[in-house]
């Protein structure tokens, strides 16, 4: 089994069971994952590309694909993800294109200090998008459109597309010479697979996620891509207080005690995120 980016023969299987494969739902059959010894990348060996449509996806893995579900589930998530690129990143000004903008709540939220905003996302989006911004339907779409960024967004979506470098291709096709490209990517090599191993695998292997990245299989990526890193750190998008819980219950929860205060738990993050073993990974690049 050749792996889909570095292309070398030197994978090894790693997953050979049923996948999460909707809201509270597993495959009936069993599915192979590989991992790559020479990148470390993690891919599902049979790649799904329907799921890269949101209609589709939020329909099957949020239980609801409407605008109001959207911000009920979404909203607090992008919010928070936002003010960690803020510290790095001004918008002032700046020409913004998000992919996967969902109901642009970061757009809406972007768009009283920038020059442009711009959203790419499925047509179930688009009466609501173009209220305030300029909308993309497709990839092919903004292909097409002579329009360029300075600041491209890609937040929770690289992770699921059937052709990853094809993907990141096209947004660097639309970037400004002096423009940023900014990935959030969940990360494969979090504090929950360490401590939990297969009691997290099983809830966190579905098949909506064509790829699974590290931080070296991510690196191996982008510099293949002739990328230059201006930022890499981790994104710690849950306390230790529901790691703690997940330990105990041995299964994903929603609900969980506060053991432990605010001060504490943002240290822990500061660490679990300097140490690249957070939930997700923060990667804001330059052509």
């Amino acid at each position: 089994m050749f792996c889909p980016i570095c292309k070398k023969n030197k994978t090894v299987l790693i997953w050979n069971n049923r996948l999460r494969s909707g809201k509270n739902k597993w495959t009936t059959n069993k599915k192979k994952i590989f991992q790559c010894k020479n990148c470390d990348l993690v891919f599902l060996k049979k790649k799904n590309k329907h799921l890269e449509d949101n209609k589709i996806f939020r329909k099957i893995f949020d239980g609801s694909n409407s605008v109001s579900k959207y911000y009920s589930f979404n909203r607090p998530r992008e919010k928070f993800k936002l003010k960690k690129i803020q510290c790095y990143i001004n918008f002032k000004n700046k020409k913004i294109l998000e992919s996967g903008c969902g109901a642009a709540t970061n757009l809406d939220y972007l768009k009283k200090n920038a020059k442009l905003t711009a959203g790419l996302d499925s047509y179930i989006y688009q009466n609501h998008v173009t209220k305030n911004h300029k909308y993309y339907n497709s990839l092919s779409q903004l292909k097409k459109s002579k329009e360029k960024f300075d600041i491209i967004l890609s937040l929770g979506e690289i992770e699921h597309k059937f052709d990853v470098q094809n993907f990141v291709k096209t947004l660097i096709g639309k970037l400004e010479k002096n423009g940023f490209l900014i990935f959030r990517i969940p990360n494969f090599d979090n504090i929950y697979k360490f401590i939990l191993n297969n009691d997290f695998l099983k809830y966190d292997y579905r098949v909506s996620h064509n790829y699974y990245f590290n931080e070296k299989s991510a690196d191996f990526l982008f510099r293949k891509l002739k990328l230059k890193t201006f930022v890499k750190t981790g994104i710690q998008e849950y306390d230790f207080n529901h790691l703690l819980e997940y330990f105990r219950t041995r299964k994903r929860v929603k609900n969980y005690k506060k053991i432990y205060k605010k001060k504490l738990i943002d240290m822990t993050n500061l660490h679990l995120e300097k140490y690249k073993v957070s939930t997700s990974l923060l990667y804001i690049l330059r052509k």
